[in-house]
């Protein structure tokens, strides 16, 4: 697995708080490094942030699809 994915896999352990300083300052240190990674990661804050304000709305199709897509994207990338 590359670097990108190993972190990657822990990114929600990151944004909850949950991750051991070792681990945090190993991702924080990649996030920094890789602008890939970091793109990522705003873009899924963002998501995550519009997500919490729609609350219980539904959340358009066309919004769900492109969220998707990003996320998809975000992966294929990391896989190369």
């Amino acid at each position: 697995m590359s670097e990108c994915g190993r972190h990657f896999e822990r990114i929600s352990e990151y944004l909850d708080g949950e991750l051991d300083q070792e681990t945090l300052v190993e991702i924080e240190r990649h996030l920094s490094e890789c602008p890939r990674c970091g793109n990522c990661l705003e873009s899924l804050k963002r998501t995550i942030a519009l997500c919490r304000r729609l609350e219980d709305e539904e959340i358009p199709l066309d919004v769900q699809r492109r969220i998707k897509e990003k996320v998809l994207e975000c992966l294929a990338e990391e896989s190369h």
